[in-house]
């Protein structure tokens, strides 16, 4: 039988996808055969972790018409593509320098290569998504964190150790909340999902007379989410109004230094609070103008994500499909 199958993994925090596909087809669709979506099995070590991924991508394979022809890898977090080393998965207990490529690698017979997970985002949406066709373009996934992918020359951008794409970490408020990564102000301490509901919390609590849609939408929550902030601007409120339209000014700046970096000619926005679509996008493109100056807006375009929750492992399919053609 042919060598003709890919596998493809995505593991994050709380869930993993496994999908199969025939390599061909796939460099043109990004579409699986079949695919597997499940929780990460308890207690989410390593070893627990690969032995699931090897049990399901088995199966698979015994379903599928071919053999294995290679595996691409998707995770969070600071990792080395080059040796295919996790270097850090800060979301599951244990994940310190985990060689994963050299273990599914060996588990399956077949070369492998890992890459993180804003990374593969962005190569699916350059390849079959919004960026589709871009010579340069930056993807950025905002949801509980902030993080990104850039594209340059038609090709993924690693930089040095790895590193390249950590958009979030794009320092946008100098005296903001500490970030994990020890920086004040990070884009993701201000923007992400998970900042846009602290900033609401505090609001809330700061304002009692203020936010009254807001506080409606909680009821017995203590904390509002990214998403009730959203609907509470478009249902009037103005204290979520001026949430959001704070959200999209901290997105710009953020935005505004890497298009001075990078002019790219696509910005994709991936990712849980990007989901409300031109809800974010048009005060983010309105915001843009204070912050870019020399380089004509219009010339670049900010879309949403086409592929939605699937982009990294559709990325993960393409980063094997691409190196085994």
């Amino acid at each position: 039988m042919p060598h003709n199958l890919l596998l493809a993994f995505d593991i994050g925090g709380t869930k993993l996808a496994v999908g199969i596909a025939q390599i061909a087809q796939f460099r043109q669709t990004g579409t699986f055969d079949m695919l597997v979506k499940e929780p990460i099995p308890s207690p989410g070590t390593p070893d627990v972790v690969v032995q699931r991924l090897m049990e399901i991508g088995r199966q698979l394979i015994a379903n599928a018409n071919g053999q294995l022809a290679g595996i691409g890898i998707s995770i969070g977090g600071p990792l080395d593509h080059l040796t295919g080393t996790v270097l850090n998965f800060p979301h599951l207990p244990g994940w310190l320098n985990i060689p994963l490529r050299q273990q599914l690698s060996e588990a399956f017979g077949a070369p492998a290569w890992l890459d993180n997970d804003a990374n593969l985002g962005a190569l699916a949406e350059h390849r079959l998504g919004a960026g589709k066709g871009a010579d340069t373009m930056v993807y950025l996934t905002i949801s509980t964190g902030i993080g990104g992918g850039v594209i340059v020359n038609g090709k993924l951008h690693h930089g040095v150790a790895s590193g390249a794409g950590e958009m979030g970490h794009i320092t946008v408020q100098t005296d903001g909340p500490r970030c994990a990564c020890g920086n004040h102000g990070c884009l993701e301490t201000m923007a992400s999902g998970t900042a846009i509901a602290r900033r609401a919390g505090h609001a809330l609590s700061a304002y009692p007379e203020r936010g009254g849609v807001l506080r409606q939408m909680l009821g017995a929550q203590s904390q509002p989410t990214a998403q009730q902030v959203f609907a509470a601007a478009a249902a009037g409120d103005q204290l979520a109004q001026e949430l959001w339209e704070e959200t999209a000014k901290y997105l710009a700046i953020g935005l505004g230094s890497i298009i001075h970096v990078l002019a790219p000619e696509v910005i994709v926005l991936g990712g849980g609070v990007a989901q409300t679509g031109e809800g974010l996008l048009d005060p983010v493109r309105r915001n843009l103008a204070n912050h870019v100056f020399y380089i004509p807006l219009p010339s670049i375009q900010v879309l949403p994500a086409a592929l939605g929750h699937n982009s990294a492992v559709i990325g993960a399919g393409l980063l094997a499909a691409e190196r085994l053609t």
